[in-house]
């Protein structure tokens, strides 16, 4: 419940109080309709003020990086097909890169985005859609994604694994270990 002392002590931006997501405290007008924006509605009224609780909450995140967390815990709950919707919308919210323009928000960055086609690769996997989750897989490695050997060994992924695109996908993304010497004197042309 929200008290008094909540209210007064709260600012501006995002407060948990009592478990609730809180984006800010208007005070309430005299003859006027709250009428909060359109990603928030009014959550209650306590003594004059009313509190606009974002309507995004668990279900419905606003930034790729709060997609991204609640994929996860959806994937980690083996909730594959509403973790790949979460992490299909994370590519399209507005995430921690570049601000281009003032009036519109940040660009989701790449390493979001890398992250973001990762996922989705791993949910793909294992909801048994190979070519769409080599796809993603594709996608993050040109983003610059290295860690190959999480790539071989992430439990996730073992359905790609199988499948003979995978280590062609490999061979095009890693880079030969050795140095510049081996490489020159390898024999290739």
């Amino acid at each position: 419940m929200l008290t008094m002392n909540a209210l007064r002590s709260s600012t501006a931006g995002l407060r948990t109080v009592s478990g609730r997501r809180v984006c800010a405290v208007r005070p309430a007008r005299l003859g006027a309709s709250a009428a909060p924006a359109s990603a928030a509605r009014v959550s209650g009224r306590r003594a004059g003020a009313v509190v606009v609780r974002a309507s995004a909450g668990a279900e419905d995140p606003e930034t790729a990086k709060e997609a991204i967390e609640l994929g996860n815990t959806l994937a980690k709950a083996a909730k594959w097909q509403e973790a790949l919707s979460v992490y299909e919308k994370a590519l399209t919210l507005p995430g921690t890169g570049l601000k281009r323009y003032r009036d519109k928000p940040r660009l989701i960055s790449d390493g979001e985005r890398s992250a973001a086609l990762f996922n989705i690769a791993c949910c793909q996997a294992q909801l048994g859609d190979v070519r769409a989750g080599l796809v993603a897989l594709a996608g993050c490695l040109e983003l610059g994604y290295d860690d190959f050997a999480q790539l071989r060994t992430d439990p996730d992924l073992t359905p790609l694994r199988a499948d003979e695109r995978f280590e062609g996908l490999m061979k095009r993304f890693e880079k030969p270990t050795g140095g510049f010497f081996s490489t020159l004197f390898s024999g290739r042309k």
